[in-house]
């Protein structure tokens, strides 16, 4: 679990700056708002670039109001972010509130991205796996030490 400091610096995990170094040859993350949980999804900036594939190969040369709806849903509220030497990026007052991000973070990774959770609802969200409940709440026990 990583903390977000008073001028909204939180430090990414370093096993996922590698991956997204590994995949992007950049210190720049791409985050938004999950579109069905209370909690932030980020990706590398390659993966973004998949998911535009994605929507031109979906839509093609329809521009109407159904590629926007779906433009808006993947991209609109997503924030690009370069991370410093030591791994930090600033979170925008926005995202935290989108996120529903408090003073604490906990990373999830979920495949081809990851998700960022305030513990506290992750641990309130229906039909959690029992053994990532039982990781979050090792992590809320070990800050608590």
């Amino acid at each position: 679990m990583n903390g977000v400091d008073a001028k909204h610096r939180l430090s990414v995990p370093a096993s996922l700056r590698e991956t997204i170094e590994a995949r992007s040859q950049t210190r720049e993350l791409v985050l938004g708002p999950d579109e069905h949980a209370p909690c932030l999804i980020g990706y590398d900036v390659t993966y973004f670039d998949r998911l535009e594939a994605r929507l031109e190969e979906e839509f093609a040369a329809d521009f109407g109001p159904g590629r926007s709806l779906k433009a808006r849903s993947v991209f609109g509220a997503t924030e690009h972010l370069k991370y410093d030497e030591t791994g930090r990026i600033i979170l925008s007052p926005l995202m935290r509130e989108m996120g529903e991000i408090g003073a604490h973070v906990v990373f999830i990774g979920v495949g081809h991205h990851f998700e960022l959770w305030s513990p506290e609802q992750f641990l309130a969200q229906p039909g959690q796996d029992p053994r990532v409940l039982k990781l979050v709440k090792a992590l809320i026990a070990g800050r608590a030490q």
